[in-house]
């Protein structure tokens, strides 16, 4: 028995990605199988091409194996295991046709020349079957290995995918924790406006309480100025009854000037107490015009603080929608992540499941 050196570069002629532009290096397997010939399926494709094209020694633009003999195609070692073959059967062949030579029967030279011609025949029959059968194991090895590779390729696709779920879930939680802190905001923005509203509020009833005072405060000084007005009106009246006894008895002028010096000066009075009701009353007037602006103040705020509070309800319920839809792209994308998780499991148990029924080695 022959055995076979393993090949340490392409055996391609036109093999040009080595290195130094030359025919590449090959690796063979450390635990068995079968040898690298080749360093891809595409130079090994062109050398079985090239090798059906090139003309055989037998005959011009024929295969090996001569006009007569079966065609013989593959690696180098194949074609010289098959010569071999060959030539040890021209052999026995010769040497029984000068067996049946040397017979002087003529009917057993014609049989024992049949039977060769038949043992000939079915060794041609059973190198084409050979070859046909390597041809085959080759395209069968040649599926699996594209199978092989495209269970690969979707096995990548599938991680990449989960990549991207993965990262497409991270930036969804970054989203919800940002939605999450807008909300919290929002609602201490809501509650800070609620406490200033019932600080607003607190403060307008403070003011209107004032109003309430100074409006009372008004009306006593209302009231103090008609006393006054009618005690200038009776002293007005009690000078009129003056003058009329000062006209009537001149002993008692002496005594109506004095009633009238004291009802001057209780008009004096009268008039200077009107004086301090009328700058009471201004102050009022101006402590309730300041009252009413503030009044205002407190009502705009009110209504800011309200219009603050329902941006931040608008912006609560906007986070708890990008929140609920950032959930449902991360379920899809767990979701179809398992799905191709699992049929890429049930792909590569199929091409296994193959690769054991058809119990064959695959050919790198």
């Amino acid at each position: 028995m022959e055995f076979e050196a393993a090949p340490t570069v392409c055996r391609y002629d036109a093999c040009t990605l080595g290195p130094d532009g030359g025919p590449a290096p090959l690796v063979q397997p450390l635990r068995g199988g079968n040898l690298r010939e080749y360093c891809s399926d595409r130079h090994r494709i062109a050398a079985h091409r090239a090798r059906q094209r090139r003309p055989g020694p037998g005959s011009p633009g024929g295969p090996i194996g001569g006009a007569g003999g079966p065609a013989v195609s593959g690696p180098p070692s194949a074609v010289a295991a098959a010569l071999q073959s060959m030539a040890a059967d021209l052999g026995r062949l010769s040497a029984e046709v000068d067996r049946a030579l040397a017979v002087a029967d003529a009917d057993r030279v014609a049989r024992e020349l049949e039977d060769a011609r038949l043992r000939v025949a079915e060794a041609e029959a059973r190198a084409v079957a050979a070859v046909a059968e390597r041809d085959r194991e080759q395209a069968a090895a040649a599926g699996f290995r594209d199978m092989a590779d495209r269970h690969l390729s979707a096995a990548e696709r599938a991680a990449t995918r989960a990549d991207d779920a993965e990262a497409a879930r991270d930036g969804a939680l970054e989203a919800l924790a940002v939605a999450e802190a807008a909300r919290d905001e929002a609602l201490a923005a809501r509650d800070e406006a609620e406490a200033r509203r019932v600080a607003a509020e607190s403060e307008l009833s403070t003011l209107v309480a004032r109003a309430e005072a100074a409006e009372s405060a008004v009306a006593a000084a209302e009231q103090r100025a008609g006393a006054a007005e009618s005690a200038v009106a009776a002293a007005e009246q009690r000078a009129g009854a003056a003058e009329a006894a000062l006209a009537g008895a001149e002993q008692r002028a002496s005594g109506a000037e004095s009633a009238r010096a004291a009802a001057d000066q209780r008009a004096g009075e009268a008039d200077r107490a009107r004086a301090a009701a009328e700058s009471r009353l201004a102050a009022e007037v101006a402590a309730r015009l300041e009252a009413e602006g503030r009044i205002k103040d407190a009502e705009r705020r009110s209504r800011t603080a309200e219009a603050a509070a329902g941006k931040a309800e608008r912006r609560a319920e906007r986070a708890d929608v990008a929140r609920a839809e950032a959930e449902q792209r991360a379920r899809a994308a767990e979701s179809a992540r398992a799905e191709e998780a699992l049929a890429a499991r049930r792909d590569l148990a199929a091409a296994l499941q193959a690769g054991a029924r058809n119990g064959r080695p695959v050919r790198a």
